[in-house]
C-alpha cells in the first residue's frame, strides 16, 4: 500500500507545479476603443485638475487603484497637475460628485471658481469585476501504476486562478467652454494578483491616446 501512494503524491504535486507555471506564463489583455479627439489645441491649458475616481459599486478602493496610476503618468509626462487630495475636498465641499461635473456645466464652473484649472480630467469606471484565486479538490482518473489493471480516481487540490477586468473612460473637460474636448475608451483583463499592474496598464494605454501636443518635456 505504501508503494502504492508515492507515485499518486509525485503526481498531485506534479499536478499543482504545472498548473502554477501555467499561470504563470498567463497574459494580461487590453483593449482601447476609438479615441475623441476635438482636435482643439490644449498645449496651452494647464493645469489639469484631475478629479477622484469612484469606486464601482462592490468594490471599495477600486477608484484608487484606478487613479493612482494615471496620477503618476501626468506627473511623469511633465503635466502640471492639482491631484486628487486637493480636488476632493472641493467636490465635496460642493456635495458633488465628478460625474456631476460631466453633466452640468453650471457644477464645473463653481468647482473651478475655486481650482482654477485650464482642464478637468474625469474618470468614470463603466465595468469592474475581480474574483480571488482559490483551491479545491476534484477527482482525476489516476492509472494504476503498479498493478495496471486501469484507472482508478483520486481527490486532489486543483488551482483555480482569479481574473480581474477593469473598464475605465477618461475625459478631459473645458471649463470655459463647459463641454468635453477629448475622451478614451479601454478595458483590460488578467490574473487578479496583479490587479495594480493591470490598471497601470489600462492607465498607459489611455493616455498614450493623448495629442502628443499635449505632452510636455
Amino acid at each position: 500500500m505504501h508503494h502504492r501512494l508515492v507515485p499518486s503524491r509525485i503526481f498531485c504535486w506534479a499536478l499543482l507545479l504545472a498548473i502554477h507555471l501555467a499561470a504563470a506564463g498567463c497574459f494580461s489583455k487590453l483593449h482601447l476603443g476609438e479615441v475623441d479627439d476635438r482636435t482643439v489645441d490644449l498645449k496651452n491649458l494647464q493645469p489639469i485638475a484631475l478629479l477622484p475616481i469612484q469606486d464601482f459599486p462592490g468594490f471599495p478602493e477600486s477608484g484608487r487603484t484606478l487613479v493612482t496610476p494615471i496620477q503618476d503618468l501626468l506627473v511623469k509626462k511633465g503635466w502640471t497637475l492639482i491631484p486628487p487630495s486637493q480636488t476632493s475636498p472641493v467636490l465635496d465641499e460642493f456635495e458633488l460628485r465628478p460625474q456631476n461635473l460631466l453633466a452640468d456645466s453650471s457644477s464645473l464652473i463653481k468647482v473651478n471658481g475655486r481650482l482654477h484649472a485650464k482642464l478637468f480630467l474625469v474618470g468614470t469606471i463603466l465595468g469592474y469585476r475581480a474574483e480571488k484565486s482559490f483551491i479545491r479538490s476534484q477527482d482525476f482518473p489516476i492509472w494504476d501504476v503498479w498493478s495496471g489493471t486501469g484507472y482508478e480516481y483520486r481527490s486532489l487540490p486543483t488551482y483555480h486562478q482569479g481574473t480581474c477586468q477593469m473598464t475605465l473612460r477618461l475625459s478631459l473637460l473645458d471649463p470655459e467652454k463647459g463641454s468635453v474636448v477629448w475622451k478614451a475608451e479601454g478595458r483590460v483583463s488578467g490574473p487578479s494578483r496583479s490587479i495594480d499592474d493591470l490598471a497601470k496598464r489600462l492607465a498607459e494605454g489611455l493616455l498614450a491616446n493623448l495629442p502628443s501636443r499635449l505632452l510636455q518635456p
